[in-house]
């Protein structure tokens, strides 16, 4: 009798439906992920991405190709170094928008005036520890072997009293010449010469009634001081010339 019982038993177990185990895992697997999110406060990151890949590969049985996709956010993180961090990369921005303000605001008075003056032609614009170097070459303040300013240069000139007037610095005109001596009554050498056209600069400068005479003064280098070489027409009328020099050092 009971060898008769256990037959039937094991026979029964035999025709049960073949779902029945597939149902089970995802009753399983539903508990499993039920019990997760109820506990992830306190999940780990790494965890929960382990078990979002054990959950897909579960489901894919069921549907294949299908896969769940879960974001998480790691709640460990503390609000506040959250905050502290928004306050940090605000005040990153600030520092940067003021540096912008300050190099603005830092820029040179001489560098705005002189920016019209740069692609002048027979204007030369450098500078050097003693300051900026405004040249005129000769022909465009006086005819050559002369003293008095020609009409084109007193428009240089006017130029030039608007531009000091601008900054508070003090201004040096100097007179220079080439190595082609001169024999004048008016000017017994370059030295005169030199001397007497960057008068001419400073009295006209002077005379706009822009500028205070305190701030100006005149020097005459002959030919003491060529830029080039002397030794064509070319180099010999780029030392012919007429330097405003606007002291900012010193």
């Amino acid at each position: 009798m009971s060898i008769k019982r256990l037959r039937i038993s094991k026979k029964n177990d035999d025709d049960s439906p073949g779902w029945l185990t597939t149902f089970n895992d995802l009753i399983t697997l539903l508990m499993v992920f039920f019990v997760l999110i109820f506990t992830m406060g306190s999940v780990d990151t790494q965890m929960f991405k382990d078990f979002q890949y054990g959950l897909q590969t579960g489901l894919g049985i069921l549907d294949e190709g299908s896969q769940v996709s879960i974001a998480v956010k790691d709640s460990r993180q503390d609000p506040d170094k959250i905050e502290l961090l928004a306050q940090a990369e605000g005040e990153v921005e600030a520092v940067d928008e003021q540096e912008v303000v300050d190099e603005q605001e830092s820029a040179s008075p001489i560098d705005e005036a002189l920016k019209d003056l740069t692609d002048e032609p027979g204007i030369d614009v450098r500078y050097s520890n003693q300051g900026a170097h405004i040249t005129f070459e000769d022909f465009l303040l006086f005819d050559f072997g002369k003293a008095d300013i020609n009409p084109g240069g007193l428009a240089f000139l006017d130029k030039m009293a608007t531009l000091i007037h601008k900054i508070p610095h003090s201004v040096r005109v100097e007179g220079h010449t080439d190595n082609v001596p001169i024999h004048t009554a008016r000017f017994p050498s370059n030295w005169e010469l030199s001397i007497a056209r960057a008068v001419s600069v400073v009295k006209y400068i002077a005379g706009s009634g822009k500028i205070n005479p305190q701030r100006l003064s005149a020097v005459g280098y002959g030919e003491t001081r060529p830029l080039v070489a002397n030794d064509s027409a070319v180099h010999r009328t780029r030392n012919r010339r007429v330097e405003i020099v606007i002291a900012t050092e010193g």
